[in-house]
């Protein structure tokens, strides 16, 4: 008899096969550190291309995030939610990973 994981059970780390459906176009980045990056801008094979302001957009591996992370606030009828993606990675360590450019 062999044991089966629930897909949507992440025990709080993200699963890479499941990052598509949770990172979109127009999220924000953010770094470790609580830093904006950029946003969200298109999503390739394994990897999410970053717009960065005043910057080069960098693609970003899945592999780099931390999480999906909520953050909103409460309104007469309920919370309201933006979803921001959060990188193991400080704001000032970007350019030092390898990343491509487009």
């Amino acid at each position: 008899m062999s044991e089966t994981s629930d897909p949507a059970d992440t025990g709080g780390v993200l699963k890479a096969n499941n990052l598509g459906a949770q990172i979109t176009p127009g999220l924000d980045v953010m770094s470790i550190d609580g830093q904006k990056l950029g946003q969200v801008k298109e999503l390739g094979d394994g990897e999410f291309l970053v717009d960065r302001p005043m910057a080069r957009d960098v693609w970003i591996p899945f592999s780099a995030v931390v999480s999906t992370a909520e953050h909103g606030g409460a309104f007469r009828r309920g919370p309201t939610q933006d979803r921001q993606v959060v990188l193991f990675v400080s704001y000032d360590d970007v350019y030092n990973q390898g990343w491509r450019h487009p």
